[in-house]
């Protein structure tokens, strides 16, 4: 009987044989629950025995792993403890389980034995796989907390990425392996199904897949992180979160523009905060009767102020300023000054002490700053040698 029940227990579960089982067996089943009463009420007490004693146990051990985190400030290694307490408990009270319906197992017919082995396997096999899930969400939260320094170059996004993607192939990896190993299923098949429906979904949904290598480049070649200030086609403002489709980006006047990743891919893009510093150009005009001494003291006022420009200006980037030329109602004079901030208010507050103290230092030399100014001349009328 064993011998039977062994060897045809690696057979292929037929379904139609299941189906046929339960619509003609029903009597020999009763007979079987009047015959094995008693080894079935063993079952039935051992079972809930063993499932009291693991919820006991599991209550009890999750209290003290908790307490041992809590005191010794979130130690990792009681971290995995705590979390592979329960998958390790929900295994035993399974072997309990099964255990102590051995006796009331031997007497099924094969069919009932092969479909009960099978489901004790696939039930270990998950509660293994529910461990592993533990584990890797544990040791992705260390990681988290470590991305969230500012002293390593780790990102959340990528983090998040890496996180999940296990996540998946465990599951998938278990499902996969009850399938074929438990089951014996025709795996093969059923990947191929799944490989011609996926690629059916790639070319309906093409902008979606494109977004999400956006976001693989992202991560792999980190081009921008949440809170870098970048500027890509005419917005420019500060990343304040990076998602699977999209990134958002917090502009200067407090709007949020929700920006494709495979646009910010493929698209030239600029970090300011990469390049550690903001280009602001000043044109300053002075009026025509502007002698040329005064033009040199000009220059020489805005080398004062600029090339030892206190804050957070740029150390050893000179400022650019030369006379520019003449418009058409100015002396221009042109200003190219670099600010190591990438911050909208910082780069606000020094431009306003900036332009202050050029102000305040242009009317103490008596230097007076050309507006928009037109002269009519009637017919016949000669100009006049004055202003």
């Amino acid at each position: 009987m064993k011998k039977d029940q062994s060897g045809k227990a690696g057979d292929q579960l037929n379904p139609d044989k299941f189906i046929h089982t339960l619509s003609t067996d029903v009597e020999a089943t009763e007979n079987w629950f009047c015959r094995e009463h008693v080894k079935i009420i063993d079952f039935a007490c051992g079972s809930i025995f063993s499932i009291v004693l693991g919820v006991m146990a599991a209550w009890i051990c999750r209290r003290i792993c908790r307490s041992l985190i809590k005191r010794h400030h979130g130690v990792l290694k009681w971290k995995v403890l705590n979390a592979l307490t329960l998958p390790v408990i929900l295994l035993a009270v399974l072997i309990s389980c099964f255990f102590f319906s051995l006796p009331m197992l031997k007497t099924l017919p094969v069919f009932w034995y092969d479909l009960d082995l099978r489901l004790f396997y696939a039930a270990l096999v998950f509660a293994a796989a529910w461990g592993i899930l533990r584990l890797v969400a544990v040791l992705d939260q260390k990681i988290r907390n470590l991305a969230e320094r500012n002293d390593n170059s780790l990102d959340n996004l990528t983090v998040s990425m890496i996180g999940n993607t296990l996540k998946i192939a465990i599951v998938l990896t278990a499902v996969l392996f009850v399938g074929q190993n438990i089951f014996n299923l025709n795996i093969t098949a059923l990947l191929a199904s799944a490989g011609i429906i996926g690629l059916a979904i790639a070319l309906a949904a093409k902008d979606t897949v494109s977004n999400f290598f956006g976001t693989i480049v992202i991560i792999a070649d980190c081009p921008f992180r949440i809170g870098d200030r970048i500027q890509s086609g005419s917005v420019n403002g500060i990343v304040t979160h990076i998602g699977m489709r999209s990134s958002k980006i917090l502009t200067e006047d407090e709007s949020v523009y929700t920006v494709p990743n495979s646009i910010l891919t493929n698209s030239a893009l600029c970090n300011i905060d990469h390049r550690g510093r903001l280009k602001h150009v000043m044109e300053i005009g002075l009026t025509y009767d502007t002698s040329a001494d005064q033009m040199e003291k000009a220059l020489r006022i805005l080398h004062d102020i600029l090339d030892d420009f206190h804050g957070p200006d740029a150390p050893g980037r000179m400022p650019h300023i030369y006379f520019s030329g003449y418009g058409a109602y100015s002396l221009n004079i042109r200003v190219i000054v670099w600010l190591k901030t990438s911050s909208f208010p910082e780069e606000e507050k020094l431009l306003n002490e900036l332009n202050l103290e050029i102000l305040k230092r242009f009317n103490a030399a008596g230097l007076n700053f050309a507006y928009p100014t037109q002269t009519l001349y009637l017919a016949g009328q000669q100009p006049s040698s004055g202003k």
